[in-house]
């Protein structure tokens, strides 16, 4: 017999031999105090292991759930995103219509031809003190017809005009002149416009008394504007005793940098 084959012959006759004493000192007991110890040191040595396994298993579970926050996230601002352009484009077409419910009620004192027109600039070199409206000489607007905004408030004067456009001089401008009155007083005086940042009322005769919060009106003594649109309201008295004629301050009934639209009186029907 070849010696390769006796011995597998004998490890296998060795392994057999070793199983019958290990089942025949089972059945006795004899094991118990081995087997406890293995499977101690068994339990030992995995420990480390299942615990590895289940921070691994962890860790992955928050990953997964850190990219599903993720993705929950960049959804969440592209709703918000929609939601805001939504929520504006309501905003705007209610203050559209708003403003035109406004213009459209409008009661100027003359029964007057009248055009809308939109506010396209302002003057950049002269802080804002006149501005440009989107009608002009073919939509039959001239020099000096009023600019009104809302219910009869004046803004301005038309000053200068081209075929699609006009430039209107606002009331606040150095060079705005109306002739005024109070409304209940009738106090007569002229409104001028102080350097942009507001009107006072001149020349009005020192024995005509003027209370703060009166309504500051055009008188149409001029002869280019209606009588009877809304300029401001009259604060305080900055005359001296000295001067010939009384001054008060006039804040403006309107803020122009809110407009948007306003009307041209073409004139009368």
């Amino acid at each position: 017999m070849p010696k390769k084959n006796f011995s597998k012959i004998y490890l296998l006759i060795s392994f057999t031999a070793i199983i019958i004493l290990l089942i025949f000192f089972n059945s006795f007991g004899w094991l118990a105090l081995p087997k406890t110890i293995i499977f101690k040191s068994a339990s030992l040595i995995s420990k480390p292991f299942i615990f590895l396994g289940q921070k691994t298993s962890g860790g992955l579970k928050i990953i997964i759930n850190l990219k599903d926050l993720a993705k929950e996230n960049t959804l969440l601002t592209k709703e918000n995103q929609e939601l805001i352009l939504k929520t504006a484009k309501v905003y705007e077409l209610e203050n559209e219509n708003s403003l035109l419910r406004q213009q459209l009620e409008i009661k100027p004192p003359l029964k007057s031809k009248i055009a809308m027109a939109d506010i396209i600039g302002f003057d950049p070199g002269n802080l804002g003190q006149y501005f440009l409206i989107n009608k002009g000489a073919k939509d039959g607007v001239e020099i000096n017809q009023a600019v009104i905004f809302g219910e009869g408030f004046l803004v301005g004067k038309v000053m200068k005009t081209e075929d699609n456009f006009s430039e209107v001089l606002s009331l606040t401008d150095s060079n705005s002149l109306v002739s005024a009155l109070t409304q209940e007083g009738r106090a007569g005086g002229v409104a001028k416009g102080d350097h942009g940042v507001g009107m006072i009322m001149e020349m009005v005769p020192p024995d005509r008394e003027i209370s703060s919060g009166e309504i500051i009106i055009s008188s149409g003594l001029d002869g280019h504007l209606p009588r009877g649109l809304i300029i401001g309201k009259a604060e305080a008295k900055i005359s001296l005793p000295s001067e010939a004629f009384q001054r008060f301050k006039i804040e403006p009934a309107v803020n122009y940098k809110d407009i948007e639209t306003v009307f041209v009186i073409l004139g009368n029907e």
